[in-house]
């Protein structure tokens, strides 16, 4: 959500089905009586929060996974391990995601909330007020179990644009200095709070957490708007306020600052609020030519976690839980596992604990930045293909789809050719006997992960020597050798001079562009010559039923 209206862009590709006819609108609930709001469970003064945004406006398969009805184009960048299982209005996969969270060591789930005021019934806002009361009883089963986490709002101001805010056409978003605007900004906070049981606010000294997204989207605002709000919401809420978190371009007193835009350009460290985020990639979205920022093997979240603890700060908001369609999720992904669920565990101990970091911190973050390839931004039209393929074809050309066979390397040199009537990629000998073919995969595809990649390709079946398949893959040495790895399975020929398929899996997959020629992975065959027809990869295998 990198400043802009994402949602607004992403719900008009969701597809999002109308409501049935049978189906009712859902109706806000009440403002819930004193008795409980003064349930509330509060943090201290002295207790230090971790907070994450929650992004809960996915259901598989027709909202926020395919920018098209034939589901051909995959929207999200990083994706769900268990994605048919993923629905807003399921409590199971709410469930998921909240055990997960509180595992990461996070406190708040900050729910990025898109509700309009008077227009719950819209195809693209139901998930923000339908999400909701299956995400209640998620909370209420963790909750037995000591498991639960606190529930805070992220207001996504896009929605005071004209054509979401009014019922009718205008030229004008809200203007907050207006009483109609600072209405329609203060009710979409209290029905947010209304959803949300008091049981399960998240409150900084009793006054329930607000943060609040870019001020670009109103027409106006000033001291006048968070004026109202605070008293209209001490007037409906038994004597409570909100615990308002805002950026810069909000020319109110806040009760604590930091921006947006963490997981791009580096840690923010605002008053009283550090906002931190593992990297940003949008290049499946259509239309998007943001600059990027490589995850560098973790590097790039530590190092901005040991600032924002330099800092001190008493909130720490991690950006975020599971935007997948920018690559900014911590969330367990076929990409990266969960790696960054345990990497957020380590850091949110030691700032829970008031410690500073040890040495080791220090060094594994600096080895992770220094052991980092920059990636390639070229190729960003693959980064929504479900796969990626290379094969030959008649008259010596290659049709590459996000995979590259990489040219001029001095021992990987091969030719196009034709082997009993077939186009194929053939190695010739060069520094030894050793035969290698060397690929590159279109970074905004899979770039510097932790993830599985299923690759497939058809060979020539002559000789008896074995097929490898060395890939870069993860480790902490840095070494070179493990940009090189075998992958544990091997394909032995068997001499029966016909074009044969093998699947392979390559696990712990980085893919940092590491081997000779700015390849990912490559093909050995020691001692013979290596005739390939095509090659076809992907890290979606599983999750499509293949």
């Amino acid at each position: 959500m990198f400043f802009r209206p994402l949602a607004l862009w992403m719900l008009g590709l969701a597809f999002a089905t109308p409501m049935d006819a049978g189906e009712k609108e859902m109706t806000i609930p009440p403002v819930p009586v004193p008795d409980r709001i003064a349930t509330a469970p509060s943090f201290g003064p002295d207790e230090r929060i971790v907070a994450t945004h929650y992004f809960y406006w996915y259901r598989w398969p027709d909202e926020h996974f395919f920018a098209d009805p034939a589901h051909t184009h995959d929207l999200l960048r990083q994706h769900f391990p268990d994605e048919r299982e993923v629905s807003y209005e399921s409590p199971a996969w709410h469930r998921r995601q909240m055990r997960d969270l509180t595992a990461a060591g996070i406190d708040v789930a900050l729910l990025v909330y898109w509700g309009a005021p008077n227009q719950y019934a819209k195809p693209d806002v139901r998930f923000s007020v339908h999400g909701i009361p299956p995400l209640v009883e998620a909370l209420d089963e963790l909750a037995k179990e000591g498991k639960a986490p606190r529930i805070g709002m992220f207001y996504d101001t896009s929605t005071l644009l004209a054509n979401h805010a009014f019922t009718e056409a205008r030229e004008q978003n809200v203007d907050l200095r207006t009483d109609e605007g600072k209405d329609i900004f203060y009710r979409t906070i209290r029905d947010f709070f209304c959803l949300v049981p008091p049981r399960h606010w998240a409150c900084i000294e009793g006054r329930p957490l607000v943060q609040l997204y870019e001020s670009a989207f109103a027409a106006g605002h000033d001291q006048s708007t968070i004026d109202y709000v605070y008293k209209r919401f001490a007037e409906d809420f038994d004597g409570r306020r909100p615990f308002v978190v805002a950026g810069p371009a909000w020319s109110f007193t806040a009760d604590a600052r930091t921006g947006w835009g963490a997981a791009l350009f580096g840690p923010i460290l605002g008053e009283g609020v550090a906002q931190v985020g593992p990297g940003y990639d949008d290049s499946p979205v259509p239309g998007r030519n943001t600059p990027t920022r490589d995850r560098l093997g973790g590097g790039y979240y530590a190092a901005s976690w040991l600032m924002a603890l330099r800092a001190k700060p008493r909130l720490v908001i991690v950006e975020t839980w599971d935007e997948m369609h920018e690559g900014t999720p911590i969330c367990e992904s076929v990409e990266d596992g969960r790696f960054y669920i345990d990497l957020t565990r380590r850091f949110a101990d030691l700032f829970k604990a008031g410690r500073a970091p040890e040495a080791d911190d220090w060094a594994k973050a600096v080895q992770s930045l220094l052991g980092a390839d920059k990636s390639k931004r070229e190729g960003r039209e693959f980064a929504s293909r479900l796969k990626l393929s290379c094969r030959a074809e008649s008259g010596g050309k290659l049709m590459e789809g996000g995979l590259r066979v990489c040219a001029g390397v001095e021992d990987g040199p091969y030719t196009i050719t034709e082997l009993e009537g077939t186009p194929c990629i053939r190695t010739r000998r060069s520094i030894g006997d050793n035969r290698y073919l060397y690929i590159d995969i279109a970074d905004p595809y899979y770039y510097d992960h932790r993830g599985t990649i299923t690759m497939r390709f058809t060979y020539w079946d002559a000789g008896r020597e074995p097929i490898v398949v060395h890939y870069d893959r993860v480790s902490d040495t840095g070494s070179l050798a493990d940009r090189y790895r075998p992958c544990a399975q091997t394909v032995t020929r068997t001499d029966t001079k016909a074009w044969k398929t093998a699947t392979l899996r390559l696990t712990e997959a980085r893919c940092a562009n590491g081997q000779n020629g700015g390849a990912d992975f490559r093909f050995h065959s020691p001692n013979d010559d290596l005739a390939i027809r095509e090659i076809e990869l992907s890290k979606l295998s599983e999750r499509y039923g293949e």
